[in-house]
């Protein structure tokens, strides 16, 4: 029914003699009426329709010639009024990344060190937020929590403002030559010059592990996004964990922004005996059920079954925490909810998103775009739904200016206490 409605939509649009711009509202508000099964509960009618008029009076100069560029930010703003972070307009080139991410290659096109900086407040400092695993920074030793003070000798402070500092590092860093970063690290404000070299990168993220000085083992999550190549790798790293004796783990979900629910719950089984999950559509007509216990896999669809053996997978029994953040969305929710269920490790850090209780489903668009939908809900499998947010056990709140000025991340010291480890070190 969902492909013939589809089809239906872009047929009408096809003989349509409204304006590109119509035809691009039409079928964006077809499939938000039609499919939308998120946790809004505006009229969606009515809200198309005010949206109609607003489209209107933008393209009242232009008439049946009125671009698709003029529906778009109409289009954003419609969607935003449902406040739902699992329904958003895609642009092309979005799409296009997201379609690379899901492959598990997204080429930078560009020389990168592969970090995500912010300023520090009342300082031309940036402060390292994010390492993408395998890129230059990480080689290099570069890690959260990071504040960068000098970019090859000169110090940040002498930058007029923020836009300059990012533009000196991005051409230092596109010159293709060795930049030197001196960094202040750690509550014992340790100075350090790291040298690196930009180059092209994957800009896809995967899991990765990092073990302490004092045994404890730091497993991140970043999304889900590479198919076949996240829930996979969940289980390789645990079982390395488990071969070097790692004495705690704790689980980093924080800025997961979700994405494939099959690598999700690929990655569940590494924690959990019974990773399960139950998807339900708008109207009740479609219902999977995802579910992996005693190492195999078995998936029902509208009263099929289909089944799978896993043979690589390793289970983590030792000590275990979660932690998490208000960027922690969709799939980084499910995961940490059901091990919260589960009492398999308790969580740390603040409110998740908010995203935990539906999945998205892109659908295609006429300017090559598309419509990212809320479509299902979720369940466990005692038919209880999913909770919209994971509610820490443990909240620590965490500022970046606290992170820079102090070298401290709190959530991750309440983490090693709630293990009954004492913080030392990286």
């Amino acid at each position: 029914m969902r492909q013939l409605f589809a089809t239906l939509a872009l047929l009408l649009g096809s003989f349509s003699l409204a304006s590109p711009a119509q035809d691009l509202f039409d079928q964006a508000s077809f499939y938000l009426e039609f499919y939308y099964n998120g946790p809004a509960t505006l009229n969606l009618k009515e809200l198309t329709a005010r949206y109609q008029s607003a489209l209107d009076r933008a393209c009242a100069p232009q008439k049946d010639t009125c671009p698709y560029e003029q529906a778009v930010p109409i289009i954003e703003q419609m969607l935003g009024e449902l406040n739902d972070n699992h329904t958003y307009y895609l642009s092309p080139e979005e799409l296009r990344g997201s379609r690379e991410s899901r492959q598990g290659n997204a080429p930078s096109r560009t020389l990168r060190i592969g970090v995500s900086h912010l300023p520090v407040p009342g300082s031309r400092d940036r402060l390292i937020v994010d390492v993408v695993e395998g890129g230059p920074a990480d080689e290099a030793g570069l890690a959260y929590g990071d504040r960068i003070i000098a970019i090859n000798g000169r110090l940040l402070s002498e930058f007029p403002d923020d836009n300059q500092v990012v533009q000196f590092l991005t051409q230092s860093v596109q010159s293709g030559r060795p930049v030197v970063l001196t960094i202040l690290r750690g509550p014992e404000r340790q100075r350090l010059e790291i040298t690196l070299t930009g180059r092209e990168i994957n800009l896809a993220r995967f899991p990765s592990l990092k073990i302490r000085p004092d045994g404890v083992g730091v497993l991140k999550i970043p999304n889900f996004d590479a198919q076949g190549q996240v829930g996979r790798r969940v289980h390789e790293l645990v079982r390395e964990a488990q071969q070097k004796n790692v004495r705690a783990l704790v689980l980093e979900l924080r800025g997961n922004s979700g994405g494939l629910l099959n690598e999700m719950i690929l990655a569940a089984a590494a924690f959990l005996d019974d990773a399960y999950v139950a998807l339900v559509d708008r109207y009740q007509t479609e219902r999977a059920e995802f579910r992996i216990r005693d190492g195999r896999l078995t998936i029902i669809r509208n009263g099929q079954t289909e089944s799978a053996n896993l043979p690589f997978l390793a289970r983590w029994r030792g000590p275990l925490v979660v932690l998490v953040d208000g960027n922690t969305a969709s799939g980084g929710e499910y995961l940490a909810s059901a091990i919260q269920r589960a009492k398999v490790g308790p969580l740390v850090g603040v409110a998740t998103l908010g995203i935990g209780n539906t999945t998205t489903r892109p659908f295609n668009l006429i300017n090559g775009g598309a419509l990212s939908i809320s479509y299902n809900r979720a369940f466990f499998a005692d038919g209880t739904p999913y909770p919209p947010r994971a509610i820490p056990d443990f909240v620590v709140e965490s500022s970046l200016e606290q992170l820079a000025n102090t070298g401290r991340d709190l959530p991750f010291e309440k983490a090693l206490e709630a293990l009954g480890i004492k913080s030392a070190g990286r």
